[in-house]
């Protein structure tokens, strides 16, 4: 009689391996795997051994045939996924493999990252590696993926960081299309002459007196100022701004946004 039980153990390999042989010992045998469910026999209680060998670092063909190696060694093996994805048609970027692996793919060696292998037990631990430097390259090739993984999760934070720092320091961020652009960033000043502002720009400016000078000249298309206090409060607020001059109280840091459309000209902000 099959049973079939769900479970997942990410990438923790031994844990996958000592539950599995903990199930041979209750008296079942693995017969088929799925994304997140493993399917047993009933067999003699202790009759099988399993290991479970991370192959995600090998292409398509290598790991086939590396199965095929181990299964003319006289075990029993099964491709078994690493991570829950049901996707079709996907392809990964893999820069810890081997050439030949770095790209996996649905169908292919995507989901296919594990051997489980099975052996009848004969009293001695299951080990598929037990040359000291083999047991090291293995391990060196597991730990991999986890390597790369948080150098990108710290490489991301740090942008994080230095997007926020800079934000914080009154650095100008964008998202606007500028042509013919000469501009001055500024603790306390803020300036840009063009022959062309399309979107949006924001910058932190800490004026150096209670007063905050804005300069516009205008030739064609349009430009918006807004300006907010510390507390995000709008102190000004201005749309469709022709050549002329501003000027705003702004004892404090203050945050300000400009949205410019199809603007040729300048500003002076400080």
């Amino acid at each position: 009689m099959c049973k079939k039980y769900y479970r997942f153990f990410w990438g923790f390999l031994d844990k996958q391996k000592k539950w599995l042989n903990e199930m041979s010992d209750k008296g079942f045998r693995l017969v088929d795997t799925g994304r997140a469910w493993y399917e047993f026999e009933d067999c003699e209680p202790e009759k099988y051994r399993y290991a479970v060998e991370f192959v995600g670092e090998k292409s398509k063909q290598s790991a086939e045939e590396y199965a095929s190696f181990l299964e003319d060694c006289g075990y029993r093996v099964m491709f078994k996924n690493l991570n829950l994805d049901y996707s079709v048609g996907k392809a990964v970027i893999r820069p810890w493999a081997d050439k030949g692996g770095r790209i996996a793919t649905t169908p292919g060696s995507y989901n296919k990252e594990l051997l489980i292998v099975e052996k009848e037990n004969d009293g001695k631990d299951f080990e598929l590696h037990t040359d000291e430097n083999d047991i090291k390259e293995y391990k060196k090739t597991v730990h991999k993926p986890w390597i790369f993984s948080i150098a990108f999760i710290i490489i991301l934070l740090l942008i994080l960081l230095s997007v926020n720092f800079a934000g914080a320091l009154g650095f100008e961020t964008k998202s606007a299309t500028r042509i013919g652009y000469i501009g001055h960033n500024g603790l306390s000043s803020w300036s840009g002459k063009y022959h062309l502002l399309d979107g949006t720009m924001k910058k932190s400016i800490r004026p150096k007196n209670d007063t905050l000078g804005i300069e516009i000249e205008t030739e064609s298309g349009q430009i918006s100022i807004e300006i907010r206090d510390a507390e995000g409060n709008i102190i000004f607020d201005e749309s469709n701004m022709k050549t002329g001059s501003y000027s705003v109280s702004a004892p404090d840091k203050v945050s300000v946004k400009i949205e410019a459309e199809k603007h040729k000209g300048r500003f002076e902000i400080g």
